[in-house]
């Protein structure tokens, strides 16, 4: 008589679960080095607000990136989800969501060629976008890349 192996059956993660989980991931991310990369300070508050936006949309666009990983087949459901959420806890600010919905499709569409193996592309747009002094967008744009790349680290280790 054989004994059977009695495998686990895997855990299902509800969309709630994980899309509060990035809420917390999101809400407790500072983007402070990123500030400090881009050499925006405390006083900028109109390159501030910008700065956050992008980044904001950009730490969106990598979690999707992450649940395409991770959930191939509620990816688009959580996703949607998250963002009619958002939409609706935004409301009363419709141009800030718009714009945000903007810069997140941007950087979903940069993603694409080489999604989670290399953030040189997102960044030179980053830097692109934001930098000022071209003298320093090249050392920049590396800094930023790794950023990224610790971003979308913390993303992916914390999805659930």
């Amino acid at each position: 008589m054989t004994q059977e192996l009695h495998r686990p059956a895997p855990v299902a993660y509800s969309s709630d679960e994980v899309i509060r989980n990035f809420t917390a991931v999101l809400g407790s991310y500072s983007f402070i080095q990123e500030m400090r990369t881009l050499r925006v300070g405390r006083l900028q508050f109109r390159r501030r607000k910008k700065v956050l936006r992008e980044f904001t949309a950009l730490f969106i666009a990598l979690w999707n990136l992450a649940l395409h990983k991770s959930f191939p087949d509620d990816a688009e459901l959580i996703f949607d989800e998250f963002i009619s959420r958002l939409a609706n806890h935004c409301s009363q600010s419709s141009k800030n969501t718009k714009l945000l919905w903007q810069q997140i499709q941007v950087y979903q569409t940069l993603l694409e060629a080489r999604k989670d193996s290399d953030f040189t592309e997102i960044a030179a747009f980053i830097t692109g976008q934001l930098e000022t002094d071209s003298t320093e967008q090249l050392r920049t744009k590396h800094r930023l890349a790794l950023l990224i790349r610790g971003a979308y680290s913390i993303i992916f280790d914390r999805l659930i």
